[in-house]
């Protein structure tokens, strides 16, 4: 089979980490409680990661609806 006709593998583009499906926060492995939104259902299914610096600022964290510093899945599944 080739490549060209091959569907990508939807995994987590960070071994070690895992996202939360509430607020899509990017935390490792070993959190229990998510940090930003307090949320406990995580999972290690999700794409694409985005670095928020400074919120308040970024035109990209308003399309997303982030008010915190943080890593960010793009895709949580």
């Amino acid at each position: 089979m080739s490549v060209r006709g091959r569907r990508p593998t939807r995994r987590s583009p960070l071994p070690g980490y895992k996202a939360c499906r509430n607020c899509k926060a990017v935390v490792p492995d070993e959190a229990e409680k998510c940090p930003v939104c307090g949320g406990t259902d995580f999972t290690k299914d999700w794409m694409g990661l985005v670095i928020i610096l400074k919120p308040e600022e970024s035109c990209i964290a308003k399309k997303l609806g982030i008010n915190r510093a943080g890593m960010y899945a793009i895709e949580v599944l």
